[in-house]
């Protein structure tokens, strides 16, 4: 074959050939080269790399010299040029990416002349998916780096947001095309997707000059040779158009089948008799064949199934209905794992949903790894709160001892070691309560907080717990009212952590009551229920704090002094408490109005059917201590 043929060959490759000839200088290192010749696929990847339309020679010198000095390996283009003509071969991969691609140079020495064969190794689909979708009226096709620069878009996109050049708008910012409030909200998705390494759907809006237009948008991330994240594929259909958007993808699942092969996540359509398609990751997911599928579209739903989840994922399932969640799943070969999951549906032109598109998509090493770092958590909290709990106890009981012997004092020592003495027992036993709630909580968390019940009588329980304090409550010129309809009531009951809710509920209602308040304890019988209602005439509680309040760490914030302030347990050990004896907690509450908390105890018995009579021991005196310690005066 003659050297004119081989270069015509190359010439005509879709592949990048340029060809150039080194000079040297008298020491027999090359200096410098001239460009003798090159094809249009070296100029189409030259316009990718550096987004810019119109090149020369002169620029197209100072790109290949540019872009040999940057490459992190040291190899200038001298250096290359020596390297090739010695062994008459040489390659260099630019192992950045580049707005996802990856430049891989192939350079051979031919009777004095270099030839170089410039190769787009990564993501070269990406530019024909955009091709492919052209067509395709309502569907915009883009592709973005991670700082949000445009690499390619398809003619919809062009068409729709007002540019005539592709080559005009690869390169630009999110922020050089959409106004900050709508290019914020995409810049975000973005991250999302990139950050979590995995496909998700938003519904975005596009202003465009015709009027806003909302979209459907599946971002999925741009992935390296190692599976990084180095930006975005995104695809967003008009929803006047995505059911015509499916019919083409159904008759083009080569397409579909391209878009999706890079996403590990398990992308599926279905209508409501059949999986129409399922992405090739299914068999790496579910770990076996795709033809699980083929008689029954909701046998996917099997590996859900377990005694909490008698129904799977599809309990709530409604075929037109947004679905989305997280669930473990039981694979055939008795593997676990935890997937996320969401179900969205297609509507036709007139709103009727006519398929279904899936993403299921493994998280099970971001729970596992969260998992354990909650258990790391709690054996921290569980091991610092009993460390605490050892000298904060042994000053206790130094304090007690110190009391004893005050009485020897005269007058003056007396008041003056007691004032002083009473403060560091007071704040002992907020260390106490803090140790205990942190203790608790814990133990909460992870399940291993013991309940002993017993049957006894719920109302004198109650109201005995509230006479204990009385004294207390006047001594903060305050009233208690206790009301019931049911003088008896036996149910089953643990009467210590009963007691912890109740000296918790008195205490808040003290903490942010206002001044000569009154607190008012309620207790109903009804036909399923015992409910038991604490009620105070205080701040209340901002509606906006209401959902949240329960929650671990969880304050109000108010005006009032630090000495009104928890740690935020309290109220989260409280609902944990009541949903352990199968209760429920809620609030009602206005701000400025006071707060009403109500909970419910089931009216059961246990199997034992004794009945116990609690009586209250000394204990139970330094247990109110504990639990009043933040809002002595």
């Amino acid at each position: 074959m003659s050297k004119k043929i081989y270069e015509q060959i190359l010439k005509n490759s879709e592949e990048g050939f340029i060809k150039i000839k080194g000079q040297k200088d008298n020491n027999g290192d090359y200096i410098d080269f001239d460009i003798i010749d090159y094809n249009d696929s070296f100029i189409e990847i030259l316009k990718k790399i550096s987004r810019k339309n119109n090149l020369n020679i002169n620029n197209i010198k100072k790109m290949i010299d540019d872009k040999f000095e940057s490459n992190k390996k040291g190899m200038n283009i001298s250096k290359f040029l020596m390297q090739i003509e010695k062994n008459e071969f040489g390659s260099i991969n630019f192992g950045e990416k580049l707005c996802g691609i990856n430049l891989k140079v192939d350079g051979y020495y031919l009777e004095n002349a270099f030839i170089f064969i410039c190769k787009l190794n990564f993501k070269k689909e990406i530019f024909k998916f955009a091709e492919m979708l052209d067509t395709s009226n309502g569907i915009y096709f883009w592709v973005k780096d991670r700082k949000g620069n445009y690499i390619t878009v398809n003619q919809t996109w062009l068409d729709e947001v007002g540019f005539l050049d592709r080559t005009k708008v690869e390169g630009m910012n999110t922020y050089d095309i959409w106004p900050k409030e709508e290019s914020d909200n995409f810049r975000d998705n973005e991250k999302e997707v990139i950050n979590d390494n995995m496909i998700k759907i938003f519904e975005e809006t596009y202003p465009l000059s015709r009027g806003d237009t909302i979209v459907d948008t599946i971002l999925w991330p741009l992935l390296d040779d190692n599976n990084n994240s180095i930006g975005t594929i995104g695809l967003a259909i008009n929803r006047k158009n995505r059911a015509g958007f499916y019919e083409n993808l159904n008759k083009n699942e080569k397409t579909f089948k391209e878009i999706t092969k890079y996403c590990e996540s398990v992308f599926f359509i279905r209508d409501e008799e059949n999986i129409i398609y399922m992405s090739p990751s299914y068999e790496t997911v579910f770990e076996e064949s795709c033809d699980y599928y083929e008689h029954d579209v909701y046998r996917f739903n099997d590996f859900f199934k377990s005694e909490r989840q008698p129904y799977g994922i599809l309990e709530n399932y409604e075929f037109d209905k947004l679905n989305e969640g997280m669930a473990k799943a039981k694979l055939k070969n008795n593997k676990e794992k935890w997937i996320q999951y969401k179900f969205l549906p297609i509507h036709d032109e007139y709103g009727k949903t006519i398929k279904r598109i899936g993403i299921l998509t493994d998280v099970t090493k971001d729970v596992n790894l969260q998992e354990e770092k909650e258990k790391i958590r709690l054996d921290f909290f569980a091991n610092i709160s009993h460390e605490l709990r050892t000298p904060v106890n042994l000053i206790l009981s130094s304090i007690q001892v110190l009391k004893l012997r005050l009485e020897n004092l005269d007058i003056d020592d007396y008041s003056y070691f007691s004032k002083y003495i009473n403060i560091m027992q007071q704040n002992t036993f907020r260390l106490i309560k803090l140790i205990n709630n942190l203790i608790d909580s814990t133990k909460i968390d992870s399940e291993s907080i013991e309940m002993h019940p017993i049957n006894t009588d719920i109302v004198s329980f109650i109201e005995d717990t509230c006479l204990s304090v009385i004294h207390f409550i006047k001594s903060k010129n305050m009233n208690l009212i206790f009301d019931t309809d049911t003088e008896e009531e036996i149910i089953s009951f643990d009467p210590d952590l009963i007691e912890r809710v109740i000296l918790n509920l008195l205490s808040n209602a003290i903490k942010f009551n206002k001044q000569n308040g009154t607190i008012f304890i309620n207790l109903n019988v009804n036909q399923k229920d015992v409910v038991v209602e604490v009620k105070d005439e205080g701040v209340g509680i901002p509606k906006d704090k209401i959902s949240t309040i329960f929650d671990r760490f969880e304050q109000v914030r108010t005006k009032m002094k630090s000495e009104r302030e928890g740690s935020g347990i309290g109220l989260y050990i409280v609902k944990s408490l009541i949903h352990m004896h199968g209760g429920t907690v809620k609030i009602n509450s206005e701000e400025g109005k006071g707060c009403s908390i109500i909970f419910t105890l089931p009216r059961r018995i246990s199997e034992n059917k004794t009945q116990h009579h609690f009586k209250y021991e000394d204990n139970k005196i330094n247990m109110m201590d504990v639990e009043f310690s933040d809002i002595y005066v």
